[in-house]
């Protein structure tokens, strides 16, 4: 808890350190209220823009207490923020000084003409990535805009802000805000270049292909020599970029790593075909090459040891995460009762059945597995039915709140079932999950 609590106060003294030096040092009433809150907006709103390099750019120690997909809602959140204080910024002034004209016409100074370049290139970054999906803005085409266009929204504020605010007057302040232009500039480049290039050099080698079912396949990975795997926690996920030549896209995608720690010198990631890239996943071969960045995510039944009477409910793929668990209790002997409620369409779908069948068999941990279909063949004589209340509260039966729960799945079920299991009386501190979307 100290972790997140200190890591949140550190980001608030970074943020506001501009922003309060600025008040200290410029006399009181030196413009109308409306003027001065609108250079206080304008600073505070430039802070934050060049603190989003920072706490986007994968950095472990800014990850680790939150979690990668936290660190990435917070970073949209304040991109809003940002953006409502800078769009605030040219209002106030117009409304405090009563010249309209300096958001109505264009026949001003150029430094005020790209501050309102950097205003609307802003909306824009914000407005896309909030709406991606929905505009059907494929991902690393989004991914590339947004970081070019964010880089001049942050060149072009900084020009701005040195030729129009005088709270950039002071030689302390001014550093302040060079400090920090300059370190999310190195945090960028870090993310975007170096660490890349470093990845690639020391790229894993595909060591096995298997797959799980008609659309699921699981990459074994060897590091390369003199190289160990990261250490990782079971459910956590990594950053893969394959290298296979045969015309396949060359791209990064985050991938759970289904793999036990306890499987030293090789790590694995299993996945489904469900999209443009992934869908050449099955033609990957045993020596094609594997930029490797990670592990990330706190979505790890080891961070909470005090807690062993466990429910598993996974959906499709998201059984990737929760079966690295298992393996990882098995292998462990670790004193767990574990249900796992395994949710598929179809019998076909079910990954891992007969492995879940026989760590079910063992005694450590104490596991019991049912499997779920929506959409069951005539053959089928299990349960059916999706994750909702009615089918969560007769499969779990009851103590319900007194346990835990891991869910991972598409969001729809995921959505399901934590409703459910609300509803249900299971307190939120009990459900646990990640909802990784960039």
């Amino acid at each position: 808890m100290w972790p997140v609590v200190s890591g949140v106060i550190l980001y608030a003294l970074v943020v506001a350190a501009p922003l309060t030096v600025s008040a200290f040092q410029r006399p009181a009433n030196v413009a109308p209220f409306l003027i001065e809150l609108a250079t206080r907006f304008a600073l505070l709103g430039f802070t934050i823009l060049a603190m989003q390099f920072v706490i986007s750019a994968r950095i472990k120690w800014i990850e680790r207490p939150f979690g990668l997909d936290e660190v990435y809602r917070f970073h949209k959140a304040m991109a809003v923020f940002a953006f409502m204080l800078l769009a605030a910024h040219p209002l106030l002034l117009a409304r405090g000084s009563g010249h309209w004209e300096l958001i109505t016409t264009f026949g001003q100074p150029w430094p005020i003409l790209i501050g309102k370049l950097a205003l609307f290139l802003m909306l824009v970054l914000v407005v896309v990535s909030l709406f991606r999906i929905a505009l059907r803005f494929e991902f690393q085409k989004w991914r590339l805009t947004h970081n070019v266009v964010a880089g001049l929204v942050l060149a072009i504020g900084f020009t701005h802000g040195f030729k129009m605010s005088g709270d950039l007057e002071g030689i302390l302040v001014r550093g302040m805000i060079g400090i920090l232009v300059v370190f999310g500039a190195l945090a960028y480049v870090n993310h975007a270049f170096v660490a890349p290039i470093l990845a690639r050099r020391h790229a894993y080698t595909v060591t096995a292909v298997r797959q799980e079912t008609p659309n699921v396949w699981t990459l074994e990975l060897g590091p390369p020599e003199g190289v160990s795997v990261p250490d990782y926690l079971p459910g956590q996920f990594h950053f893969l970029t394959l290298y296979r030549e045969r015309g396949l896209p060359v791209e990064e995608h985050p991938f759970t790593i289904s793999s036990s720690p306890t499987a030293r010198g090789w790590v694995a990631s299993t996945i489904k075909e469900s999209g443009d890239y992934t869908s050449t996943i099955g033609r990957t071969k045993p020596g094609d090459l594997a930029a490797v960045q990670g592990p990330f995510g706190r979505f790890s039944h080891v961070l909470r040891p005090g807690e062993s009477d466990l429910v598993f409910i996974s959906g499709g793929i998201g059984i990737t995460p929760l079966i690295s668990m298992l393996r990882y209790m098995r292998d462990t002997r670790a004193d767990a009762d574990v249900q796992m409620l395994c949710f598929n369409k179809a019998e076909k779908d079910i990954a891992f059945r007969e492995e879940m069948t026989a760590i079910e068999s063992g005694d450590h941990p104490r596991c019991r597995v049912t499997h779920v279909l929506s959409a069951p063949g005539d053959s089928w004589d299990g349960e059916t039915g999706l994750a909702d209340r009615d089918n969560l509260a007769r499969l779990i039966g009851g103590n319900m709140g007194a346990r835990s729960y891991y869910v991972c799945g598409p969001a729809p079920m995921m959505n399901m079932a934590i409703k459910a299991l609300r509803e249900l009386g299971v307190s939120a501190s009990k459900i646990y999950y990640e909802r990784f979307s960039l």
